[in-house]
């Protein structure tokens, strides 16, 4: 008999996938199955990646501790970038690290207001740092949806396989998070492959939650 496993109270992104998958009808019948083993491996492989994160980050305060008090723009941007990829490896854990999370905002808001100050009100410097602090923004509020951000990482939990089923799965404000990063193309093929596993969950008399058929509803909306 297979018992069920034993999930952590507060789960990273490879965690999550698993349990987003487990006893799940919206996925096919050999993805729903997870075992204790699987949970362990996923947990280890959350743990590892959140020792590597933490060992960075420290680097990166150190750097920044280090800076001389009138250091050159170009350092300032160079700063600013590794700590704004610091802050999506974070929040690619997908487990909550708020006091990272916090120092990161506020360095890279300093860093950023600095940049500003200094810039000539008519150069394209100055264009350019307000261009990447408005991007900056909006994918940190992206980044806020673990789902996002799971999808977002260069190695996913996510497969192409498991996302339409893992999106059908989500909250509506984790897909409306994401429907502005999604192409076209990508679109339609998402609500293909999202009817289909619909009719086929129905066809097998398996329960459809609201919350699935209401993001459904907003992926047609959306195409």
């Amino acid at each position: 008999m297979n018992l069920s496993p034993n999930f952590s109270k507060k789960p990273g992104c490879w965690e999550q996938q698993l349990i987003r998958r487990s006893n799940n009808p919206l996925f096919p019948e050999s993805a729903r199955t997870v075992v204790q083993h699987q949970v362990v491996e996923a947990r280890e492989r959350d743990g590892e990646e959140q020792q590597q994160f933490k060992k960075q980050f420290q680097s990166l305060v150190h750097k920044v501790s280090t800076l001389p008090d009138k250091a050159e723009a170009e350092q300032l941007l160079t700063l600013t970038d590794q700590l704004d990829h610091c802050y999506t490896q974070c929040m690619n854990l997908c487990t909550p690290q708020p006091q990272e999370q916090k120092a990161l905002t506020q360095l890279i808001t300093l860093f950023e207001n600095t940049l500003l100050k200094h810039a000539d009100e008519e150069s394209a410097f100055l264009q350019q740092v307000q261009q990447a602090s408005s991007e900056r923004k909006l994918l940190h509020k992206a980044l806020q949806s673990p789902i996002v951000a799971a999808m977002m990482r260069e190695e996913s939990p996510i497969s192409s396989e498991d996302l339409p089923a893992t999106l059908l799965s989500a909250t509506t404000e984790e897909v409306e998070t994401l429907l502005p990063i999604l192409e076209a193309v990508q679109l339609q093929q998402l609500q293909q492959q999202m009817e289909e596993i619909l009719q086929r969950v129905e066809g097998a008399d398996e329960p459809v939650s609201e919350s699935a058929l209401e993001i459904m509803q907003k992926i047609r909306e959306a195409h």
